[in-house]
């Protein structure tokens, strides 16, 4: 990741500005906000190992300024683009007063026989000026995944005809208005479901009673449909949850 030393003036209070993202041929992607200060993403190449398979990220000065002073930075430990993996553009700027947070979503999918899972996190990087950019929260954005639950005609009749155990997470970042440690606070919304009913990859789904039709509903995971506050803990150089956040790994792990 790249960051020009040299940032616009933001003035409070901290806004989020939507990005307008052109993808190109060689799996970059460039997203502007309306004043053209712009994100660029630059996946790692094949093959590549280690620090090397970092993401690449610039940020670019309105009216395509530069700052000779730029600082080299890599988040390292994103999965690298490819078949079962990808990375693009948070297609959202926060501003705030003294700076400007910008997102890779990194998306990992997983085939299993007759069925399949996905997960989105996103990673939020702060650009600071005077400081090297660095990543402050890595959290979960959604997740879904299909399992298979029938592997006979008696396993059809058992499950009513739902062979599939189906699970969905989304969540979203918003402003509060407020700030910490000279950031913006942040606000973690989300929500989780699972079909039919309450259901979970750690049990086995046919070792249960037989489903009737009254069971075949889609209902929502009062754990992981939750919320918090993220606040810049400057000390942690990170945001910090204001009550820690329950395991979701059943919709957020592949």
């Amino acid at each position: 990741m790249l960051l020009a030393s040299s940032l616009p003036a933001f003035a409070a209070p901290p806004r989020m500005d939507t990005l307008a993202i052109s993808p190109s041929e060689n799996g970059a992607a460039l997203g502007c906000a309306p004043d053209k200060l712009c994100v660029e993403i630059a996946p790692a190449q094949s093959g590549c190992e280690g620090q090397a398979c970092a993401t690449d990220v610039s940020l670019q000065l309105p009216g395509g300024q530069r700052d000779p002073a730029q600082t080299s930075y890599r988040i390292a430990g994103l999965p690298s683009a490819g078949q079962d993996a990808s990375m693009e553009l948070w297609p959202v700027l926060v501003r705030f007063d003294g700076g400007l947070l910008a997102g890779v979503q990194a998306q990992e999918r997983t085939m299993y026989s007759g069925g399949g899972a996905s997960a989105t996190t996103l990673h939020l990087i702060a650009f600071v000026p005077g400081q090297p950019p660095f990543e402050v929260l890595s959290v979960a954005q959604s997740g879904s995944a299909t399992i298979r639950a029938c592997f006979s005609e008696h396993h059809m009749k058992q499950r009513a005809g739902a062979c599939h155990d189906e699970y969905g997470f989304d969540a979203s970042l918003a402003l509060t208005g407020a700030s910490a440690g000279g950031m913006p606070v942040l606000r973690y919304r989300s929500k989780a479901t699972s079909f039919p009913g309450r259901v979970s990859r750690s049990k086995d789904s046919l070792a249960g009673p037989p489903l009737r039709q009254r069971d075949l509903v889609t209902v929502s995971d009062p754990q992981c449909s939750y919320q918090r506050l993220y606040r810049f803990a400057p000390q942690a150089r990170a945001y910090v949850p204001d009550t820690p956040v329950p395991d979701c790994s059943n919709y957020t792990v592949p």
